[in-house]
C-alpha cells in the first residue's frame, strides 16, 4: 500500500474473525473505540500476502435492491461482529452529498430500519452505548469523532459539498446542544479519501469555495497545479473545520493512505475502480484518555 509519508496511523487488520481485511486508527484503537475502514479485499491469505477482492458492501446506482440486500447485511453484520457489535446495533446512511446529519436514538438501532432512514442524511451521532455507526466513501473522506467523556460518538461523510459546508462542524455543534460534549475533550480521525495530488477541480470549484470560506482559505486549501487546475486538499480542509470548532489540533489524526493511489486496495470513484464502495464503522464503546 502506499502512504503519502511513513506515520504510522493505521493498523492493517488481516487476521481477523470475519476474514475481512481492514484498517483502522491506531489513535481510536488506543482510546478503546473500535473503528474501521474496509478496503476491496473479502478476505486474505496472509502466508501468500493476497486476497480475494470484490467485497459487496453498499449499495449501488441501479442494483436490485431486494437481492443486494442480503449480501450487504452479512458483510456489514461480519465487520460489526468483528468489533464486538452486530447488525441490531448497526446504522447506516443514506448520503447525498449533503452537510445533513442525524441523531440517532435507541428506537433507530437495527440495519432493517436503517436501510429505511430518509434520503441525504451524510452524518450521524449518537451516544447510545455499543451503537454502530456506518458512512461509505469511495474518494470522499469518512471523518470519525469521539467524546470519551459524554461517551458520544459522530461519524460523517464529507465529500467536497460536505466539506464546504462543514459537516464535521454540523455533527460537532449537535453533539455539543445534544450530549453537552465539549469540543476540547473529543478526538477524530480523518479517514482514507484522495489525496490532493489525484483531486483536479474546475475554476468554478474555487469559485465557490473562495465565496463560502473566504479567499485566503482558498488559496491555502486549492492550489494550481502544473496542468494549469486546481487541486483541493480534503484532508487539510477538514482538519481546518474540526480545529475551528474547537478539537485540539493534537486530538486529530488525518489519514495518510489515497484512495486513487491505492486501486489496488481501495475502491475509487476519480480512478474509475469504483465497482463498490469502502465502509467506515464507528462503535459508542470506549472511553479511556
Amino acid at each position: 500500500m502506499k502512504y503519502t509519508d511513513n506515520r504510522q496511523v493505521f493498523t492493517w487488520n488481516e487476521e481477523t474473525q470475519s476474514g475481512i481485511p481492514y484498517v483502522s486508527f491506531r489513535m481510536l484503537d488506543e482510546l478503546g473505540y473500535p473503528n474501521l475502514y474496509t478496503t476491496r479485499y473479502r478476505n486474505w491469505d496472509k502466508a501468500k500476502g493476497t486476497g480475494a477482492k470484490g467485497i459487496r458492501i453498499a449499495y449501488m446506482k441501479g442494483e436490485d435492491v431486494a437481492e443486494a440486500r442480503s449480501v450487504i447485511s452479512k458483510n456489514l453484520g461480519l465487520l460489526a461482529e468483528d468489533m464486538g457489535s452486530n447488525l441490531n446495533h448497526l446504522v447506516v446512511t443514506h448520503q447525498l452529498h449533503t452537510a445533513n446529519v442525524k441523531m440517532i436514538g435507541e428506537e433507530d438501532l437495527g440495519y432493517w430500519k436503517s436501510v429505511e432512514i430518509e434520503d441525504g442524511i451524510d452524518g450521524l451521532v449518537t451516544n447510545v452505548p455499543n451503537a454502530c455507526l456506518v458512512v461509505y466513501g469511495a474518494d470522499c473522506p469518512s471523518i470519525y469523532i469521539v467524546d470519551p467523556v459524554k461517551h458520544a460518538i459522530g461519524l460523517v461523510h464529507a465529500g467536497w459539498k460536505g466539506t464546504f459546508g462543514k459537516i464535521p462542524e454540523a455533527a460537532i455543534a449537535m453533539m455539543q446542544s445534544a450530549y453537552g460534549s465539549n469540543p476540547a475533550d473529543m478526538y477524530a480521525a480523518i479517514g482514507p479519501s484522495i489525496c490532493e495530488d489525484c483531486y483536479e477541480m474546475g475554476d468554478e470549484i474555487y469559485d465557490m469555495l473562495a465565496e463560502q470560506w473566504g479567499m485566503e482559505d482558498a488559496e491555502l486549501l486549492m492550489k494550481r497545479h502544473e496542468s494549469g487546475k486546481y487541486h483541493l486538499d480534503l484532508w487539510q480542509a477538514n482538519r481546518l473545520t474540526l480545529e475551528r470548532a474547537g478539537v485540539p489540533s493534537n486530538h486529530i489524526e488525518v489519514t495518510n493512505i489515497c484512495t486513487c493511489c491505492n486501486v489496488d486496495d481501495f475502491y475509487s470513484y476519480r480512478a474509475h475502480k469504483m465497482e463498490n464502495e469502502q465502509a467506515a464503522m464507528l462503535v459508542n464503546r470506549g472511553g479511556r484518555t
